[in-house]
């Protein structure tokens, strides 16, 4: 097993690469940094297929403020980037405030999930930010209400459902234990805000690598 850094395991690391799924996956990652007594790190993961696509002659996009199509240039991309980071700082600022913790922020850049495989190894909770809402958040509604803990009877699974336990006490929400067999397929028996789970049932599950809901990995890789 590869050790993490001891400055990695000083953190709760969370990847985003969509400031609109941001502000529920960083509520919920600064409670757990509260929790756990650490540093709150967020990963801004830049989409390299978006730089890619502007690289090409025939891309083009429709603009907010106008009914007409632009070419989308790689420096749009870029600027975007960079207007997207910032948003993520103020949220971040926010979330950390709140819950008294100290944060970090850095950039990368390619996608989520290979984001989360070459981060892994280095720590030992990482979460991966969910799909954007449909519907921005509001005060009324919190940003967890379902906390669905996977055990598959390993170590890290016992660990995943203990510290899910915890946090879901800390956010209000409700815990619910999915007991899976190790190397068998499985799929979620019910809807859920945050995911905990094994990494190393993560990473033989998902092939998409891109979860509906917050998804929290425990354990480091091996």
């Amino acid at each position: 097993m590869n050790a993490a850094a001891p400055a990695q395991r000083s953190q709760v690391l969370t990847l985003v690469d969509d400031a609109r799924a941001a502000r529920a996956a960083l509520a919920i990652s600064s409670a757990l940094a509260q929790l756990v007594q650490r540093e709150l790190q967020v990963v801004y993961v830049e989409n390299a297929a978006a730089l890619a696509a502007a690289a090409l002659p025939v891309t083009q996009v429709l603009a907010a403020a106008s009914a007409h199509w632009a070419p989308l240039a790689p420096l749009d991309v870029e600027q975007a980037w960079r207007l997207e980071a910032d948003r993520l700082r103020v949220l971040a600022e926010q979330a950390s405030l709140q819950r008294a913790v100290h944060w970090s922020m850095r950039v990368m850049r390619g996608r989520l999930a290979d984001a989360a495989r070459t981060l892994m190894p280095q720590c030992d909770l990482l979460m991966l930010a969910g799909a954007a809402p449909q519907f921005a958040l509001t005060e009324q509604r919190p940003p967890c209400r379902t906390v669905v803990a996977v055990d598959d009877g390993s170590p890290a699974g016992t660990q995943a459902v203990q510290l899910a336990t915890r946090l879901a006490q800390v956010l209000g929400a409700r815990i619910q234990r999915q007991p899976v067999r190790a190397g068998a397929a499985w799929t979620l028996s019910g809807p859920a805000d945050l995911l905990v789970l094994p990494y190393g049932l993560q990473a033989a599950h998902d092939a998409s690598g891109r979860p509906r809901q917050a998804t929290l990995l425990v354990g480091a890789a091996d």
